[in-house]
């Protein structure tokens, strides 16, 4: 039988093949699923149940509002984890309740018809696996329709990408822990770095705990933390025990150590409580234990406790994330390591080079010195009559024989210990009758220092083997120190005998040693800097001797020791003789006095430490006296000179002072904090001091004298054992004015310190001359001051120059110090290179801003020049400065220089402003053309409509026309007066001069004001002879100016008013006035009545009108004229006079007498002809039409176009006579057109006229240059226009006759 919900073979062909979930689904029972029996389903959701179950891809079905999961493939089973298989049937929300609230309005969007979706790498928190899981998925809904093509489910593909997107981190985790591997210097630096990385994958390592092993101690300690970072409780201990009882130990460390791999740790909360939540805010309930261990290695480096994150499975990928991360740690530790290794390899060599630096240094200084005191005295015997040492030499001979000895053999000693070749012999030995024996040899000694000396050293149990030299050695190298570090109080010998060893102890009261020096006072060659003692001399092998031949009994020595409370040494040696190779013990002790003589080298040189120990004058051996080179002179073997010598060796100074005693005084001391002294209690001529002393060694004592001012300059000459370029290069650079090595010959040192004195001498000569003239700059009227020395001390500083810089008490006080301003200042370096190279340094002003005792810094200028002053060696030793203060002269030529920069601003400012009012005047004057243009095209049309009007309607309307035709012209005088303005004052008027009767000018001025003068019935006398007085000027311009002044009496008069134009000559000029009795001038605006846009107050009406224009252009062309022109008024109602003033000349002549102002000729001329062909070019179509009816009036044949192309048209067929052309046309200006219209040869006979707006004088010129024959400015008057006509063809007919 069948599954239920599976109804027969067609439903099974729908569920055919899928796999295991082919199979399942074919098996469930769908009838108990809100889907019901597959039977019933949809028909697309069956064809969609085929493809998702055959596809290889993840796919899933929800269907219905429900999002019931109706069909799924293999390749998504994966995803579900345990889900499966009982999430087939049930509802999305079912199923993903953990994700629901993050995929649900995706899916829900989809089924309400909304677009697909997609995800990308989107986490989300599924549970699948028995706990909370951090996964992440691309995914896509896709609406799936139903059979009634609504949405009725949702496809779902998807694709896990978890792994990628863990792997991704981990990879990154890794790459940055094996990019840092070969930085960190040492194991700890290389886990803190690991713990650093592990802190920016909390993902994968909640946290991580880095443990390095201690072998020596048997534990780990904790060095590197990430995720626990604040957490102080059991899981994170700072060291944890790797051997013993490690039951109770946090983590199984041992454990991990002993298997070789990684230990799991379960239950973190039960074994340590609550611990922090990690990145994901859940703690990690388990830990994995890793050893820090290369292959073949038989002990980790140390241990990795790692967090298991509580939202991944702890499979075999997880797992290997934490074996990588470990093993790179190794790698980074064995990096460390080896890095540790190599430098202290370099470390270990360094020391050795520095221990061999050490020896040869010290051991130059301990030979060189007691060679001196064989070779001298030797030299000194040979050269005596005698040839014998005897006396004191003998005994420095001696001496420094035995010194040499010791020194030898201790060295030899230490060679062989080191070698394994000393032949020891260990002997039943008495040692505290030794030690006592041994001890006692010192008594004197320390009792000569002032020291109390304690022996304590009861017999012993037993005999105790030793080596009888090498305790000598032992005993006597620890007195020696005691004596030579203690100064006051005690030295204490004790000698006890324990369970299983006897010990030696040595305490003394002396200087003590620093803490921080204790741990290498056994080293070779190692000797403490700067420590009070009473010789330098020592080859730093003593201690280093003791306990080495302390190793060799199979005991030890340690020291305990405070500074400035003194130092106890203890030397054990075991009892018995087990510890000992059988081979060197010997049964028989040896006598004990033959041990004795081996003190006498060691207390003969400590008797040399002590100041008291010096030779008898009477044991002085007589040597000849060495004599003093005569080249020298005199000064330099005078006896008075003083010599100071330092030497912590007594026979070096004996010696020493014996050879120069025999030619100056001599004081000796043995250090050089006594030489200090004793040169500040009185001024030596020549110091002569050893470099390696106690207290203050030689270079110290060098830097205090030159660091005096009172001691500065007294020579100093070096004797030192330290040979070789390099040391005599050291001393002499450290201001030493001679270095001499040891052994050195007496003549030789006798001859040094002769020239040393000798050129003292002269520099003390050298300076008294320089003093005397310092004098003389303390008086000079000009700043001076002198310095000295690389840090430039002022030596001098006259009273000008404290002045001028505001200071006092300069002198012995560095630059720096008293301009502290100065520091990072170019002078500085100026000043450095003066006294480097010699190089005079002059300047004639420099800023150099000081504080001149106000407190503050304020600018200063100064011009100085630098001269160096140069000492006996040639070599620049400081310079002269003299110094002029020009801060006031530099302050008043800065005032100037403001003065004329303000002006040059000025200037620019000025021709700026120059420019913009020129822009302005420029702009202003093509806006009054174009306003001119503008106000003329309209004034055309109405010209013309009136003069059309007066020959059609006779009087019809006359008075209205009158009215019109007088406003009219009113607005062309106004046009022509905003004309004349811009002409004016561009200077763009020109003057038509010629000679010319006064009486004429008054004519045609009355005949253009006349309309207005009968218009308001004024009464005009005119008394003006009609000839006799002439001036040259321009008819035009001159009629223009008293018809201006008509117009102003008439329009500021009250109608039947007197006007009265009057001319005379007076002198050589003629005077030309106009009186009115009209409304006066107020006296406040007399002065301005010639300015432009003047006008007096007028009613609200305004009745006058005007633009205030006329008085103004007046002014201009009478001066043009070389005349003058005045105003005078007596007040409101008084009324006005206007005076014009023009240069009188001779009498017109009888041709020019004849010349009439009238064009009836030419009138009567046209009256003769008619009937041209006329062409009108305008766009104002108005006035186009009106000018050509009224042309058509007059017989003319006449044809109207409004642009070029249409002009070029119709002139093709009527072959015009005259063109009118209006200049300002669209699609091609009036100039181009009368280029066009030229270039027709049928047209050769055109005659062309310029009508337009543009009536200035360059206009003019463009259009005669464009081929215009005539130029006429709008509004055209009529009968001018008729007259040209006419005009231009009677030129015409003229020539053909």
């Amino acid at each position: 039988m069948a599954p239920r919900g599976v109804q027969d073979a067609a439903v099974e062909g729908w569920l055919a093949g899928g796999g295991e979930m082919g199979a399942l689904m074919r098996s469930f029972d769908w009838s108990r699923t809100p889907l019901g029996p597959v039977s019933g389903w949809p028909t697309s959701l069956k064809m969609m149940t085929g493809v998702v179950l055959n596809n290889r891809f993840p796919m899933l079905i929800w269907w219905g509002p429900e999002f019931i999961q109706a069909v799924y493939n293999d390749a998504y089973r994966p995803i579900l984890g345990n889900k499966h298989p009982a999430s087939l049937g049930a509802p999305g929300s079912e199923v993903w309740a953990e994700i629901w609230d993050v995929v649900s309005p995706m899916a829900q969007s989809v089924l309400e018809g909304g677009p697909s979706t997609w995800s990308e790498h989107l986490l989300l928190w599924m549970q699948r696996r028995g706990f909370v899981e951090e996964t992440y998925c691309s995914f896509s809904y896709s609406p799936v329709p139903d059979d009634e093509g609504r949405v009725g489910g949702v496809l779902v593909t998807v694709h896990e990408t978890t792994e990628q997107i863990q792997d991704d981190r981990q990879l990154r985790m890794l790459r940055d822990l094996a990019a840092h591997s070969v930085d960190a210097q040492s194991a700890e630096q290389a886990c803190r770095t690991a713990a650093t990385i592990f802190a920016t994958n909390h993902a994968d390592l909640p946290f991580a705990l880095l443990y390095l092993a201690d072998g020596r101690e048997g534990e780990a300690r904790l060095v590197g933390e990430s995720g626990l970072v604040g957490y102080e409780g059991p899981a994170k201990p700072a060291a944890l025990p790797l051997r013993g009882d490690r039951s109770r130990a946090a983590w199984p460390l041992a454990a991990a150590a002993r298997m070789g791999r990684e230990v799991l740790v379960e239950d973190l909360a039960a074994r340590f409580g609550a611990l922090p939540g990690g990145g994901w805010g859940d703690p990690p309930a388990r830990a994995l234990v890793l050893p820090l261990v290369r292959t073949g290695q038989p002990e980790p480096y140390g241990f990795l406790v790692a967090g298991v994150s509580p939202h991944r499975l702890l499979d075999e990928r997880y797992r290997g994330l934490f074996r990588l991360a470990a093993d790179q740690v190794v790698t980074t530790i064995s990096n460390a390591r080896a890095n540790e290794e190599a430098r202290a390899r370099a470390e270990a060599l360094a020391a050795i080079d520095r221990a061999k630096t050490a020896f040869f240094s010290n051991a130059s200084h301990e030979l060189r010195t007691p060679l001196t005191l064989i070779l001298g005295p030797v030299e000194d015997a040979l050269a005596s009559d005698a040839g014998a040492l005897r006396g004191e030499g003998l005994r420095w001979v001696h001496r420094s024989t035995m010194r040499l000895a010791k020194l030898v053999n201790a060295l030899l000693d230490f060679s062989r210990i080191e070698a394994g070749r000393i032949h020891a012999a260990y002997e039943p030995t008495d040692l505290a009758a030794l030690t006592v024996d041994l001890a006692s040899a010192f008594r004197s000694a320390f009792e000569r220092a002032g020291l109390v000396f304690e022996i304590d050293c009861p017999a012993l149990p037993e005999p105790v083997f030793v080596d009888a030299d090498m305790w000598e050695k032992i005993v006597l190298n620890l007195l020696s120190n005691a004596l030579k570090f203690t100064f006051e109080g005690k030295v204490r010998v004790a000698l006890r005998a324990a369970e299983s060893h006897v010990a030696l102890t040595v305490e003394d009261t002396g200087t003590g040693i620093a803490a921080h020096e204790l741990p290498r006072l056994f080293e070779r060659f190692y000797r403490i800097q700067g420590a009070r003692a009473r010789t330098h001399e020592g080859s730093g092998i003593g201690l280093a001797l003791v306990q080495e031949l302390a190793r060799l009994h199979g005991g030890r020595i340690e020291v305990t020791s405070e500074l400035g409370r003194g130092t106890t040494f203890l030397v054990e040696i075991p009892l018995g003789a087990a510890h000992l190779p059988a081979d060197r013990v010997r049964s028989e002790p040896a006598p004990p006095s033959c041990r004795i003589g081996a003190a006498a080298p060691y207390v003969e040189e400590a008797l040399r430490w002590l100041p008291d120990e010096g030779a008898d004058a009477g044991d002085v051996p007589s040597a000849p006296r060495l004599p003093v080179e005569p080249a020298l002179g005199a000064r330099a073997s005078t006896p008075n000179a003083r010599i100071l010598l330092a030497d912590d060796n007594a026979d070096m100074r004996a010696y020493v002072g014996r050879i120069l005693g025999e030619h100056w005084q001599v004081e000796a001391v043995g250090d050089g904090a006594a030489a200090l002294e004793a040169a500040r209690a009185s001024r030596p001529d020549l110091v002569l001091t050893d470099v390696m002393m106690p207290n203050l060694d030689g270079f110290g004592l060098l830097r205090a004298l030159r660091d005096d001012a009172a001691l500065g300059d007294v020579p100093v000459i070096m004797l030192s054992a330290r040979a070789g370029e390099e040391c005599r290069v050291e001393g002499l650079q450290a201001g030493a004015d001679d270095y001499l090595s040891k052994p050195f010959s007496a003549r030789e040192l006798v001859a040094r310190v002769a020239i040393h004195l000798q050129l003292a001498e002269l520099r003390r000569s050298a300076v008294r001359e320089r003093e005397k003239m310092y004098a003389l700059f303390m008086q000079a009227p000009v700043a001076i001051a002198s310095f000295r020395g690389p840090r430039h001390v002022f030596e001098l500083a006259n009273p000008y120059y404290e002045t001028m810089v505001g200071k006092t008490n300069l002198a012995g006080r560095a630059y720096v110090d008293v301009f502290p301003e100065l520091a990072d200042h170019p002078i500085i370096g100026i000043l450095d290179r003066v006294y480097t190279t010699g190089v005079p340094y002059v300047t004639d002003e420099l800023r150099i801003d000081i504080d001149r005792g106000s407190g503050h810094v304020e600018e200063s200028h100064f011009s100085f020049n630098l001269f160096p002053v140069r000492g006996a060696s040639g070599e620049p030793e400081g310079f002269l400065c003299v110094a002029v203060d020009v801060t006031e002269r530099v302050r008043a030529r800065k005032r100037l220089e403001e003065a004329m920069q303000e002006r040059e601003e000025l200037l620019v400012r000025e021709q700026e402003a120059r420019r913009q009012a020129e822009s302005a005047n420029r702009s202003k004057d093509e806006f009054l053309a174009m306003l001119g243009h503008e106000l003329r095209n309209p004034l055309a049309p109405i010209t013309t409509a009136l003069y059309l009007m007066r020959m059609r309607a006779g009087d019809v309307a006359a008075r209205e026309r009158a009215v019109i035709e007088r406003q009219v012209k009113h607005l062309a005088q106004l046009v022509d007066d905003l004309l004349d303005v811009s002409r004016i004052t561009r200077g763009k008027v020109e003057l038509k001069k010629e000679r010319i009767e006064v009486a004429e000018v008054v004519a045609k001025a009355i005949e253009m004001a006349s309309p207005l003068l009968e218009q308001r019935r004024h009464h005009l006398t005119v008394e003006v002879p009609s000839r006799g007085l002439v001036v040259d000027g321009d008819g035009t311009r001159l009629a223009q100016v008293m018809s201006n002044l008509l117009t102003n009496a008439a329009k500021y008069t009250e109608s039947g008013g007197q006007i009265v134009v009057e001319a005379e000559r007076r002198g050589r000029d003629v005077e030309i006035r106009v009186r009115d009795n009209g409304i006066g001038i107020a006296a406040d605006v007399l002065p301005r009545v010639f300015d432009f846009f003047v006008q007096d107050s007028q009613s609200l009406d305004r009745a006058q009108g005007g633009l205030g224009l006329g008085l103004a252009i007046v002014r201009n062309l009478v001066t043009m004229h070389g005349g003058t022109v005045s105003a005078r008024s007596e007040g409101k109602g008084r009324g006005s006079e206007f005076v014009v003033r023009l240069p009188g000349v001779a009498g017109l002549s009888k041709a020019e007498g004849a010349r009439t102002w009238g064009g009836e000729e030419a009138k009567a001329a046209v009256a003769g002809r008619a009937g041209h062909r006329i062409l009108v070019v305008d766009d104002n179509e108005d006035a186009a039409m009106l000018l050509a009816e009224s042309l058509g009036s007059l017989g003319h044949q006449t044809r109207v176009a409004s642009d070029g192309p249409s002009a070029l048209r119709l002139a093709e067929n009527f072959r015009p006579d005259i063109a009118l052309l209006d200049i300002g046309l669209p699609v091609m200006d009036g100039y181009e057109l009368a280029h066009r219209l030229r270039e027709r040869p049928e047209l050769d006979r055109l005659r062309l006229i310029a009508v337009t707006g543009y009536g200035q004088a360059s206009d003019r010129s463009l259009s005669q240059k464009a081929g215009f024959d005539a130029h006429l400015v709008k509004p055209v008057q009529f009968d001018r226009l008729a007259g040209l006509v006419e005009e231009l063809f009677g030129q015409e007919g003229e020539a053909e006759e």
